[in-house]
């Protein structure tokens, strides 16, 4: 059981002070791991930091908003400098902005896609940058989506930032296999976080999730945490380029 520990590496996660992010963050200090914990609000890392202070190594915070994509590198270079270069990288940050595409603005789109896309773009090349320089591996997992491969009405910036996301991966992957650094998405199924609270919450639409997911339910964060543990472990050192559909079982019905 060795080869699905962490023990000694080091793991910045995106939007690490809930849902997803909070999720992996914890199960990767669980398997031995360093965790950065990343988010726009101070106050709210330091609340989750203490959450796990005690379960991992080393817990750290660095607040961001990765949607200032100019800034990204300057960031990450401040990061490696006061606290060392990860070796992993969970690029889970993410919004979404629900509408009709014909009444959605273009401020709309373009903050979708600056985070859900760009971001990942951005941070994966500067933390590539430095293990490339350093002739070493690492691992980067970005959370995609059910939409990264289906599409629901009213959800256009957010189906194109995930479609991309799924395609960005299969690239880097491809480009970088050689240097050791291997690079897969989660696609997550209906999971119950803050972004999804608004749906959960919808009577109609809770009911229409659990009926339509084979396992009749909604995921839950940990769900994804262990597949993100796998897929950072030596365990998957020969799985690159792969989208993985943690769903339920969605995408296998109709």
């Amino acid at each position: 059981m060795s080869r699905f520990r962490l023990d000694g590496r080091l793991a910045l996660v995106t939007g690490g002070s809930r849902g997803i992010g909070f999720g992996a963050a914890k199960a990767l200090a669980e398997s031995g791991a360093g965790v950065i914990l990343v988010g726009r609000n101070e106050a709210e890392l330091q609340k989750k930091a203490e959450e796990l202070r005690g379960i991992g190594p080393a817990v750290h915070v660095s607040p961001f908003d990765l949607a200032d994509s100019q800034n990204i590198a300057a960031w990450f270079e401040s990061i490696t400098e006061s606290i060392g270069s990860p070796d992993i990288l969970i690029n889970a940050a993410g919004m979404t902005r629900r509408g009709p595409a014909v009444e959605l603005s273009l401020e709309d789109w373009n903050a979708v896609i600056a985070l859900n896309t760009t971001a990942i773009f951005e941070l994966s090349r500067q933390f590539a940058k430095k293990l490339l320089a350093a002739e070493r591996g690492g691992r980067i997992i970005n959370i995609a989506s059910l939409m990264t491969a289906a599409a629901r009405a009213g959800t256009s910036p957010y189906t194109a930032s995930k479609g991309a996301v799924g395609q960005l991966t299969k690239a880097l992957a491809v480009e970088w296999a050689k240097s050791g650094i291997l690079v897969n998405a989660i696609a997550p199924g209906y999971i119950a976080t803050e972004l999804t609270e608004p749906l959960v919450n919808d009577e109609a639409f809770d009911t229409w999730v659990k009926q339509r997911c084979p396992l009749g339910r909604w995921g839950e964060p940990e769900d994804i945490a262990w597949p993100i543990v796998f897929l950072a472990s030596e365990a998957a050192a020969f799985i690159t380029g792969q989208v993985i559909y943690v769903d339920g079982g969605w995408l296998a019905t109709f």
